[in-house]
């Protein structure tokens, strides 16, 4: 395709890759190539069926190409919300106070983000609008929609102290900051990586009227005190989210 719709872009690099795994799975003699040559083998085998499904999603994508852009942001902003909702406080790092009531947690940004692309390509599902969209296309629109708009979701929470609930913690949360490149030991690592880190402060339990003063106040909290006294010793690990080392290490930046 001459100018391909950037959704389908992204499926072609998934098709591709699981082409590439397929392909080595049946000629496992193949693994001792250097990787311009298996890729050279795996397009010889498999480009009319990648092909032709880039074909077939090109043509729906561009049909709803439109209606999506439209409500990607509201939508993602919504999936956001519903991931910390159904995640548990010790999932999270703890950076300030103690479990089961921190004053502050912390995850990785890219982990936010690829939660909330792969809710939000399960409730596309659900619209009769995408309905004839495969499996496929739709984590591809979610993962499009996750590069263009979450920054500016979870940048636009944190201008507006917007409240967030995290697991069945009755008191809210605030996004109080996004640190990039931020020193963190992974898992059981003994050497710490440079991750993306989006930090949440606890606003407390305070009343209706009140509690807009008191997000503010805790998300000036963690920058103006909290921030200083960070634990030379904080982890993250995947294990609540389900998410590998791997997976963990391939969202480190390069020192």
């Amino acid at each position: 395709m001459l100018f391909p719709n950037p959704a389908v872009k992204i499926l072609e690099e998934r098709l591709w890759e699981a082409a590439r795994k397929r392909y080595l799975a049946e000629h496992p003699s193949d693994l001792k190539d250097d990787d311009r040559t298996v890729m050279r083998k795996v397009k010889t085998t498999y480009r009319d069926t990648v092909n032709a499904a880039l074909k077939e999603a090109d043509e729906k994508v561009r049909a709803k190409w439109g209606e999506f852009k439209l409500v990607m942001t509201v939508d993602l902003k919504t999936a956001l919300r519903t991931v910390l909702r159904m995640s548990d406080i010790d999932w999270y790092s703890v950076e300030v106070g103690e479990l089961p009531t921190p004053a502050v947690i912390a995850a990785p940004f890219q982990l936010l983000k690829h939660m909330a692309a792969a809710l939000l390509s399960r409730e596309l599902r659900k619209e009769i609008d995408f309905e004839e969209l495969d499996d496929g296309t739709l984590l591809a629109l979610a993962t499009y929609a996750a590069d263009q708009r979450f920054l500016d979701v979870l940048e636009d929470a944190r201008r507006h102290y917007e409240p967030v609930e995290i697991g069945e913690r009755r008191e809210p949360f605030v996004v109080a900051e996004i640190i990039k490149g931020d020193a963190y030991f992974l898992d059981e690592e003994s050497h710490h990586s440079l991750i993306d880190i989006v930090i949440f402060s606890s606003v407390g339990a305070s009343p209706s009227n009140g509690r807009r003063k008191n997000q503010k106040i805790a998300a000036k909290r963690w920058l103006d005190q909290d921030r200083k006294n960070r634990r030379n010793d904080r982890r993250f690990a995947g294990d609540g989210w389900e998410i590998t080392l791997e997976e963990l290490k391939s969202w480190v930046l390069e020192s």
